[in-house]
């Protein structure tokens, strides 16, 4: 004989479930106010300027592996000459680092006078290429020309591959999510593997290609943006930043890659702006941007601003919310920023 037993409607505890889910969320922001203040109190501006490298410090040993570990210098796999377009020479380039990983990019040098010229690694965001985010396969909606603005002012930029491409446009079944789990049960993130990357791509073109002294620089939309913003708080060696279209409250977002522990109580958005003082950073967002809201930009911005007044170098900083959407700014101001390098620090 069948046994039964106690059933009924769905509806009779979908009450609890909603409690549930409304008590884990406002736990969760009142934890994030705590640990803002943990943060505020943890950083002493009145030493900042002295301290920083303590702190920058805590903010590699937060990204984790491999960052820390002793970068050999990449070997150039391939170096395959392109075409010739306006005033650059564009090369297909391939470097081989440390554990047999092969980065990939595009590198647009300029033909004439390239070791006059600063150099700067360029990014692409989110479903991105260097093909796309440089104008070589289509004119990018949001990208806005972004990279060949940049050269036709007289850089010499290096586009890396990130591992964010789209699949179904590009090929290659990956999940970034996942590898960067894996990562993270080796003591790292995929932000700070992609990022020792891109230090030894700077060890490599300081080393073999032509460029001008001390003017290092990077930029990128996006996700682009993100790892801009981040090249430049960990890499001294960069002297100016342009971040597009990222900065903003990770907490209202925490994407899996955007998320380390004890980043609110140490270091949120506005403390990794402050390791880039007092070097030069230009942010921008869009006031209608579909992904962040320009107000949470203004917001980090305005906390960022304390760093570089630690350095008394707040002429080094600043901030646009320009009429666009999730894009480039069209207007060439923060470009004419970045490319301004500080002639002392």
């Amino acid at each position: 004989m069948e046994k039964k037993y106690y059933s009924e409607e769905v509806e009779k505890d979908t009450r609890y479930r909603a409690e549930y889910l409304e008590t884990v969320e406002s736990f969760l922001n009142a934890a994030k106010l705590e640990a803002e203040a943990a943060r505020e109190a943890g950083i002493c501006l009145e030493t900042y300027a002295a301290e920083q490298e303590t702190y920058r410090k805590e903010y590699v040993e937060m990204l984790g592996f491999p960052l820390g570990l002793k970068r050999e210098m990449p070997k150039l796999l391939e170096k395959t000459f392109v075409a010739r377009d306006k005033n650059v020479e564009i090369y297909r380039m391939q470097l081989l680092h440390f554990g047999g990983i092969k980065q990939y990019g595009l590198y647009f040098k300029q033909a004439e006078n390239a070791k006059n010229a600063p150099f700067l690694l360029g990014f692409h965001g989110g479903g991105g290429t260097p093909e796309l985010v440089a104008s070589l396969h289509i004119d990018s909606a949001n990208y806005n020309h972004l990279i060949r603005r940049v050269t036709d002012k007289g850089a010499n930029v290096f586009v890396p591959q990130l591992l964010l491409w789209n699949k179904d446009m590009y090929g290659g079944e990956y999940d970034r999510t996942h590898l960067d789990g894996k990562l993270r049960q080796l003591g790292g993130s995929m932000t700070a593997l992609e990022l020792y990357l891109l230090c030894g791509a700077i060890d490599y073109f300081s080393e073999n290609e032509e460029m001008a002294a001390g003017k290092i620089g990077c930029f990128g939309l996006s996700y682009g943006g993100m790892y801009a913003l981040h090249l430049a708080a960990l890499d001294t060696r960069v002297k100016s930043c342009y971040s597009c279209s990222w900065v903003s409250d990770v907490f209202v977002h925490s994407w899996a890659d955007w998320s380390y522990k004890n980043a609110q109580k140490k270091f949120g958005v506005a403390e990794v702006m402050g390791l880039v003082a007092p070097r030069s950073l230009s942010v921008a967002m869009g006031d209608k941007d579909e992904l962040f809201k320009a107000e949470l930009t203004e917001k980090e911005c305005k906390k960022a601003e304390r760093y570089y007044r630690a350095f008394q170098a707040e002429h080094r900083f600043q901030w646009v919310i320009f009429n666009g959407v999730h894009e480039a700014d069209k207007d060439d101001y923060e470009i004419d920023f970045l490319l301004n390098f500080p002639q002392t620090l």
